[in-house]
């Protein structure tokens, strides 16, 4: 078994809004081993990129942690010291990287910021760093680009200079939220086929925040699925879609369009996600689910393990 790297327990987070507390995360447990990467899915809403940004250390500052704690290295991460693992341990790729990257500011400089923030790099080396980071991420004459624009270069080219940005400093943990987003088909193939390149090279981990629950089962080692702030089923990718035993999963899988001939035969998963204020059963699929029985609302909610990689938070799971 490879050394955990990131430990989640537990994790709850709340939003103080003027409309109420939303409860955007509840228990939330994973981890993250070395050399292996980690997809989380779900539907927009279920609480992916609170996850992400939680774990960075970047949450809203209406953000609340009631209960649960994140480790790094078997370390625990505090407000305090995530500044500096945040860019040098830990690096985030962001769902639209032309909005993430400073416009008027040449890519190579910008990937200089962070060189020098977190390597304490200066003068020659500072550039030679930065483009060494643009061709590991296989940009064409990275000297040339080093000098470039981010309007200068298209959307795909964009998100290899947001990876290299991220990968500069060497972390242990790559986060990538949506990284494909917008991005055409070939494009993202090239972009997932890097990422999963540097893991293998490198022996680091990621994390790949997504809803396209094909890109995941192609690219991940595991998947942890997402509904409404909890985490309800974590397996490995081959066990998708034969062996998923949570209702929201196989619901989840059964609505991919490789999963039907005709347009008529696409599932739909009923209903919508659950307003997250105020009271809340122990299950948040309960009103969406067709195995619900009424103990489905008390808590707690219990873990069931399928085997050593696979886990269900459900009391029926089939």
């Amino acid at each position: 078994m490879t050394k955990q790297l990131l430990s989640v327990n537990n994790l709850s987070i709340d939003f103080l809004t003027r409309r109420g507390c939303v409860k955007a995360l509840e228990d939330v447990t994973f981890a993250v081993h070395e050399g292996e990467i980690l997809g989380i899915v779900g539907e927009s809403g279920s609480g992916k990129s609170v996850l992400s940004y939680s774990i960075m250390g970047l949450s809203d500052p209406a953000a609340n942690i009631r209960s649960g704690s994140i480790s790094f290295k078997g370390v625990a991460v505090k407000p305090h010291n995530m500044a500096d693992l945040r860019g040098k341990e830990i690096s985030m790729v962001f769902q639209s990287p032309r909005t993430a990257l400073n416009p008027i500011r040449k890519v190579g400089h910008q990937i200089e910021d962070v060189l020098r923030r977190h390597c304490s790099l200066r003068g020659k080396a500072l550039r030679s760093a930065a483009i060494e980071a643009l061709a590991r991420v296989r940009i064409p004459d990275p000297e040339r680009r080093y000098e470039a624009y981010p309007f200068e270069m298209s959307g795909g080219m964009c998100q290899r200079v947001m990876i290299a940005m991220a990968l500069a400093c060497k972390p242990s943990l790559l986060i990538a939220d949506e990284p494909t987003t917008g991005l055409d088909v070939t494009t993202q193939a090239v972009i997932m086929d890097l990422i999963r390149e540097l893991v293998v090279e490198t022996n680091m981990a990621a994390i790949l925040i997504t809803h396209d629950l094909a890109l995941a089962g192609e690219y991940c080692d595991r998947i942890a699925v997402m509904h409404a702030g909890h985490v309800v089923e974590v397996a490995q990718s081959n066990s998708f879609p034969n062996e998923l035993k949570h209702p929201y999963t196989k619901r989840l899988f059964e609505s991919l369009p490789s999963a039907a001939d005709t347009l008529d035969q696409l599932a739909v998963i009923p209903g919508s996600l659950p307003d997250l204020r105020g009271t809340l059963p122990a299950c948040r699929y309960i009103a969406r689910c067709e195995r619900a029985k009424e103990d489905c609302s008390l808590k707690p909610l219990p873990w069931t393990h399928i085997n050593s990689n696979h886990v269900v938070r459900c009391r029926y799971p089939k």
